[in-house]
């Protein structure tokens, strides 16, 4: 037996105590426990970091849209305050000439429209442009009253269309392209017409919003009833 161990010994094959083996087990189990947490924390470190980049973006766009705001709002109050100026008959430069809306005008192919094409016009179509008091396009807010008036000789005038255009539709109706600034704005005719229709009048009242002030114009308009 002795013989053996020595064996044993001198080879370098020998048996591993139990309590030896349990101890060597437990550093290994912190070990890798050690490397787990760390990996963890790595791993929750870079998503903190996305999470943080994310959240720096969205307060990044929300500054954004607040200076929009601000910047909108100082316009508004702008032309507040020069409203409140020109309604008080005051000027920040005296020897300036603001516009102020003097005219409005029908403009070329306002008329009857066949929008469905079946020999009958079916709707009036009228571009209407406010001008200043120099015969410049001047945008305008307030109110647009359309009226269409048939007119016979043995028969008092009947009323075709009317539509009423409160300040919000009527600022988009607004329009600009290859055919000038405008408002375009439409009325619907009768269906059916009576045949003896060829004609009727189309009347446009606009009441300016700031002033309260009216402007007035008419125009004959061609339709076909058949």
């Amino acid at each position: 037996m002795n013989r053996i161990k020595s064996r044993l010994w001198i080879s370098g094959s020998y048996p591993v105590h139990p309590v030896i083996l349990s101890k060597r087990l437990s550093s290994f189990a912190h070990i890798v426990s050690l490397l787990a947490v760390l990996c963890l924390t790595g791993c929750g470190s870079k998503g903190f970091l996305n999470e943080n980049d994310r959240l720096r973006g969205e307060n990044l766009k929300l500054q954004h849209q607040v200076d929009e705001l601000n910047q909108q709002m100082e316009l508004r109050l702008g032309e507040i305050e020069g409203l409140r100026a020109k309604s008080a008959g005051e000027r920040a430069i005296k020897d300036a000439d603001p516009p102020v809306l003097a005219k409005i005008a029908l403009e070329r192919y306002s008329g009857a429209v066949d929008t469905d094409n079946d020999g009958r016009d079916d709707l009036i179509r009228i571009y209407l442009t406010p001008l200043d008091h120099q015969g410049r396009l001047l945008p305008v807010a307030g109110r647009l009253k359309l009226q269409a008036v048939a007119i016979h000789d043995d028969k008092p005038p009947a009323v075709l269309a009317e539509r009423t255009y409160e300040p919000d539709e009527f600022d988009q109706a607004y329009r600009a392209n290859f055919t000038g600034y405008h408002y375009t704005v439409e009325m619907d005719l009768p269906d059916p017409m009576a045949p003896a229709i060829t004609s009727a009048t189309v009347k446009a009242t606009f009441t300016e919003a700031v002033t309260g002030h009216t402007l007035t114009v008419e125009q004959l308009v061609p339709i076909k009833a058949e």
